[in-house]
């Protein structure tokens, strides 16, 4: 069972995402949107949604970028328990669409990490994308990174398939409700 003091101590600050800026020579702005930018994530534990309690939550659940840009995510999860993939659900243990195929956890390449390790999944479907989240050391944070282009225009909705949430199955609650464990990626002309 996840302490939701310690929790609480653990995150001392927020990181606010990070966006190439298009800043050139002295000051101006450029027209033209950066080729690469950097979308940071954090998924924390201490978060209360309404009738079901303690549930994990993500911040930066929703963001905008644009096409043919290339895209970092980073994820810092300080969520110490585990969400076992099931099922259909198993795929997703792999690393897909990402540069390579691979992922970095915690500085270290994988291109999948264990179901019985998995505390959460960063997946858009439509895009073919994955990034499996392992278990977070207690007290401490695990940061994952991945990059992808943005090749179609739309928008994406991207979901945690490790069962973290409420009800009979853990797919309830917080994986069902935006800006905890779901979100949107949208890609512009």
């Amino acid at each position: 069972m996840k302490d939701p003091l310690k929790r609480a101590a653990a995150v001392v600050f927020a990181i606010a995402p990070v966006v190439a800026t298009g800043i050139v020579g002295g000051g101006a702005a450029s027209a033209a949107a950066p080729s690469h930018v950097t979308e940071v994530m954090q998924i924390l534990t201490t978060g209360k949604l309404a009738g079901s309690g303690e549930q994990p939550k993500i911040t930066n659940s929703s963001w905008t970028v644009h096409k043919g840009q290339t895209v970092t995510v980073k994820i810092i999860s300080f969520d110490d328990g585990s969400a076992p993939l099931m099922g259909k659900y198993m795929k997703y243990t792999k690393v897909m669409g990402t540069t390579n195929g691979k992922e970095l956890v915690a500085g270290k390449v994988v291109n999948n990490v264990s179901d019985i390790n998995v505390s959460h999944t960063f997946t858009i479907v439509k895009l073919g994308i994955n990034m499996p989240i392992p278990v977070a050391h207690t007290g401490k944070s695990i940061v994952v990174t991945a990059t992808f282009k943005a090749t179609k225009t739309g928008t994406f909705v991207w979901n945690c398939f490790a069962p973290c949430g409420t009800g009979t199955t853990g797919m309830a609650g917080a994986m069902k409700t935006s800006g905890w464990m779901t979100g949107k990626v949208t890609v512009v002309a």
